[in-house]
């Protein structure tokens, strides 16, 4: 995977339940989970890191908004800042590993012609569900 140190959006399945963490450091709250991401069916699976952090002012709102939405083998799109990491594994080998602060982040849904193919779709935006007027 070719990715810089940049924002950009990626989209794959949550590879896990959400889970919530403090950073000791800080004190700040997180949510984490982690996206499998294949740019195409043959592709290997790369899986990034993700995290979501409480806003400025300390408030963590949209941890919920994202909690309830989105769940392990979600399909979802996130946009954020990436970094790659390396690591050694257990074996010794050395490993890149991906990380993201996720900015903002949206359910896909895959629509099915012989249904409604939006129904059910929901968009999280500054972390509250979207509504008819977020859309430009």
């Amino acid at each position: 995977m070719s990715l810089n140190e940049e924002t950009i959006y990626l989209h794959g399945n949550l590879g896990r339940e959400w889970s919530t963490k403090t950073i000791e450091s800080t004190g700040k709250q997180v949510i984490e989970n982690a996206l499998a991401y294949q740019p195409s069916k043959d592709a290997d699976t790369t899986w990034i890191d993700l995290t979501v952090w409480e806003d400025n002012e300390g408030n963590t709102d949209h941890f919920d908004a994202i909690i309830d939405e989105t769940s392990k083998g979600s399909r979802v799109m996130v946009q954020g800042r990436f970094k790659s990491r390396d690591y050694k594994a257990k074996d010794g080998t050395p490993k890149k590993g991906w990380n993201c602060s996720v900015w903002n982040i949206a359910k896909v849904i895959r629509p099915s012609m012989k249904k409604d193919p939006y129904k059910g779709a929901t968009a999280i935006v500054d972390g509250k569900p979207m509504t008819d007027e977020d859309w430009f």
